[in-house]
């Protein structure tokens, strides 16, 4: 985990920024407006939850082609919500990494021409970094920290040393837990039952298993015998 930051030195110094963000690392297309003081002060999503149910999953080339039809309607979105413009912003930042490379091309092609239209800089953006910062603007959490984060396709756990340093401490050696389940349930054939279809694979399970029986089957703890902080979902 690299340093987003390091090489725009102008901005930290500036009494007063906004950045414009752009994020289009899986299925969602998500522009938001953010001042330095942490106050959002517009955003847009657009998400393709509903269309990627239907295949049981994100499929790539869908993700990718969705999110052009919607970038420039959320930018413009977040951007009226804020009751701004494009060159009332200081810069853009637009996640580079980690996620789906044709959704991440989609969200850098778009930053990059927003930057050299208003000729502001490019910020590029380690996601994962950004999830471990957020708690940072809604509570008073000071350097170092210890961050566990779990989504769809990561799961890693780090110390945040500072904003652009981090320190990875363990992560998936395999599948992530949202990986998992999104498998577990195409596998059990979940969306071919009714009240399942609209939900997503974890939460197909999640309701499904309050009904069983939690006995029923007893399953090992995966890598008891490593002395890593790693993690293992596959099995």
């Amino acid at each position: 985990m690299g340093s987003a930051l390091k090489n725009e030195p102008n901005l930290v110094f500036k009494r007063s920024v906004t950045i414009l963000g752009i994020e289009t690392s899986c299925d969602d297309t998500g522009c938001a407006i953010v001042n330095n003081e942490g106050h959002i002060l517009g955003e847009s999503l657009h998400s393709q939850q509903e269309i990627h149910l239907e295949h049981g999953g994100i499929i790539p080339p869908v993700a990718r082609d969705l999110h052009k039809a919607a970038i420039q309607n959320v930018v413009k979105k977040a951007l009226d919500a804020a009751n701004m413009k494009i060159a009332d912003v200081d810069a853009i930042a637009t996640t580079l990494k980690p996620g789906l490379p044709l959704s991440l091309i989609i969200g850098m092609q778009y930053g990059k021409h927003l930057s050299k239209i208003s000729k502001k800089p490019f910020i590029p953006i380690h996601h994962m970094e950004a999830h471990a910062l957020t708690i940072r603007m809604v509570e008073q959490v000071e350097f170092p920290f210890l961050v566990l984060l779990i989504s769809g396709g990561h799961c890693l756990l780090a110390v945040a040393q500072s904003a652009t340093h981090f320190q990875l401490i363990g992560q998936s050696r395999d599948d992530a837990p949202g990986e998992v389940l999104d498998k577990a349930a195409r596998r059990l054939k979940l969306r071919n039952i009714l009240e399942f279809r609209s939900m997503s694979g974890g939460q197909a399970i999640e309701l499904a298993a309050s009904r069983g029986n939690p006995k029923a089957y007893e399953f090992g703890i995966p890598m008891r015998t490593y002395r890593n902080c790693d993690f293992s979902f596959s099995g």
